[in-house]
């Protein structure tokens, strides 16, 4: 056991391109760790982001009892986690979770990142210069196609398009954007809006620029919800 979470510690710290042929392992949870104030973007509200992500994985999915590990993947001195949480998710459709997390540069700002028991797996660019930022939105198959698109809020402070992607091969493709969309507000310790299924699929739930409207998209469509809420941007029942 310690042979082996010495090898999975080494293959965290230094990512491969190539996935390396290596026994699975599934996510079982996931937790931003090691706070550092190395960047100075307090786009979440205060000095401080995170370092490290502090992984559960079931080192034997098909045994009757799981076998869980744990392990840590630290980051080098240049980057940083830039999120309000660690999303256990499978990505791959492979039937094993991965973690969806911002994963932010110092001098070339922030990617959506998805990274699993080996490290940083797949990632968008890096949006090419600092104190620039994304927020998750939400993970389902939102266009109905069986496979797992991942959403997210391109610069919502500044650009607000909603951005779609799909793991395609080793990459993470754009499938749609969607302009005059956002769900973080400069200072907020969350993310607001979110992901709902009221029977007809899964459907995001943000606001417009100026925070006056309440909006929904469903299988591509933005719809206007009226008026914000006086209690925010929050996922209102079906």
């Amino acid at each position: 056991m310690r042979a082996g979470l010495a090898l999975l510690l080494a293959l965290a710290a230094h990512p491969v391109t190539a996935r390396t042929p290596l026994p699975v392992h599934g996510v079982i949870a996931a937790e931003l760790t090691l706070p550092t104030d190395r960047y100075a973007h307090a786009v979440l509200g205060d000095a401080l982001e995170w370092g490290g992500l502090r992984l559960t994985v079931d080192t034997c999915p098909p045994c009757a009892d799981r076998r869980l590990m744990a392990l840590t993947i630290t980051l080098p001195p240049d980057r940083v986690f830039e999120d309000v949480t660690a999303r256990v998710v499978d990505v791959t459709g492979d039937g094993l979770a991965e973690v969806v997390v911002v994963d932010t540069d110092l001098q070339r700002g922030a990617a959506l990142a998805v990274y699993d028991a080996y490290g940083r797996r797949i990632a968008t660019p890096f949006i090419g210069q600092p104190n620039r930022w994304l927020a998750p939105a939400g993970i389902a198959d939102f266009d109905g196609d069986g496979r797992v698109e991942i959403a997210y809020v391109d610069r919502p402070h500044l650009v607000a398009d909603l951005v779609f992607v799909r793991l395609e091969g080793d990459r993470l493709v754009e499938t749609l954007r969607l302009p005059g969309l956002t769900n973080h507000r400069i200072g907020d310790a969350f993310i607001s809006g979110g992901v709902r299924d009221c029977g007809q699929g899964p459907e995001l739930i943000l606001t417009s620029p100026d925070w006056a409207r309440l909006m929904q998209v469903r299988a591509g469509v933005v719809s206007d919800l009226g008026p914000m809420p006086r209690d925010g941007l929050t996922i209102p029942p079906c």
